[in-house]
């Protein structure tokens, strides 16, 4: 789970790094460059199925709220995605 904590940053960092590349397009440009940001969205589902799996599997004894709050941190792309998908 260390380097899970040490690791959960990554989805949130492609996300940023790939929304600041989309929105230097406009219009047609910013549909064209859109696929990039389904990398972030599916390693950041592959972060929280790890990350949720492997607080299963640890006792309750070691689990602290550090583990939430990472699986928080890697889950922020698919949040953002579904706050936007029920605004629009």
């Amino acid at each position: 789970m260390r380097y899970f904590r040490f690791a959960c940053w990554v989805p949130a960092a492609a996300w940023i790094y790939a929304r600041s590349v989309v929105d230097r397009y406009d219009g047609w440009g910013a549909w064209a460059a859109a696929p990039l940001l389904l990398l972030p969205v599916a390693v950041s589902a592959l972060f929280v199925g790890v990350g949720l799996l492997l607080v299963g599997r640890s006792g309750t004894e070691r689990r602290s709220s550090w583990d939430w709050i990472a699986i928080g941190v890697s889950c922020l792309p698919l949040l953002w995605i579904a706050l936007r998908l029920i605004t629009n």
